[in-house]
């Protein structure tokens, strides 16, 4: 079958931040620069934004053919997603982040695994910071077995990497309002309704992510989000109450202690870095 003939989906979901405003214009370059080009990029603008951004948003519309679903309030990102979602002319949907930049052969090297049976695609992240420098490359499990025996322990996919069926993620009604965790969530409902998942064993993504994605991951209201995945485990009887309690002690600690702490512990145990 030919790749070429294949036609799929980017999910973009936005909003007025700094650094999506900075980087939004080379995320969407790096979605046209791929060996295999979507039929449709979806941009799904979370909220009002600023008239420099409306401007930077409608040139790339008017560059890319791109389709815009725009929300005059703040909804969030699960919502925005599953707006998206109900947008979508394909079955076969990637995800992708406003400032992140997607490898030439990201969707060339996904689409193969979902029209081969896997309903879930994702891969490693390299992640950088702002500045553009390299920080650590986020690895997650291979396989199927792999990856449903770990979502109990931590999440195993990186949002902004996976492909998926849209028929596989109506069939478990989009994404939950699950606070702060709805991709986690979503995995979750998506392995309790037996669904196949894969991890390529390589980065495809550059995500840019930084103080905001590792030392400013804390405080109390990552403490009730975690209370929150772990009932939402618990009800798809993908964990049990002890198991359950425990984990949340643990990652509780780590959400309330400093962020420079936080910080390290990620990087030592949660993350690998490459040998230059």
């Amino acid at each position: 079958m030919n790749l070429k003939n294949i036609k799929f989906t980017v999910l973009l979901p936005i909003l007025d931040r700094r650094d999506i405003v900075k980087g939004f214009s080379k995320a969407l370059e790096s979605i046209y620069k791929n060996s295999l080009k979507p039929d449709q990029v979806l941009v799904t603008v979370d909220g009002p934004v600023s008239k420099s951004f409306k401007k930077i948003i409608e040139q790339n519309k008017i560059k890319y053919s791109l389709d815009v679903v725009w929300s005059e309030k703040k909804i969030g990102l699960d919502k925005a997603l599953n707006l998206g979602l109900t947008k979508s002319k394909n079955e076969f949907i990637f995800r992708a982040d406003g400032d992140d930049i997607n490898l030439e052969e990201r969707f060339e090297t996904q689409l193969p695994f979902l029209l081969n049976g896997v309903d879930v695609v994702g891969s490693f992240i390299d992640e950088y910071d702002e500045l553009g420098n390299y920080l650590a490359t986020r690895k997650v499990p291979i396989t199927d077995t792999e990856v449903k025996k770990i979502i109990p322990f931590r999440n195993p996919m990186n949002h902004m990497t996976v492909g998926f069926k849209k028929s596989a993620v109506d069939d478990v009604g989009g994404y939950p309002d699950l606070f702060l965790k709805g991709d986690y969530g979503l995995w979750i409902k998506l392995i309790s309704a037996r669904k196949k998942f894969k991890n390529i064993e390589k980065s495809l993504v550059k995500a840019t992510t930084g103080n905001r994605m590792i030392s400013h991951r804390g405080g109390f209201r990552y403490v009730i989000s975690e209370i929150e995945l772990q009932k939402f485990l618990i009800q798809h009887n993908l964990n049990n109450i002890l198991r359950a309690f425990i984990i949340f002690l643990i990652r509780a600690l780590v959400f309330l202690m400093p962020s420079f702490i936080r910080y390290y512990i990620y990087m030592i145990f949660l993350r690998t870095r490459k040998i230059k």
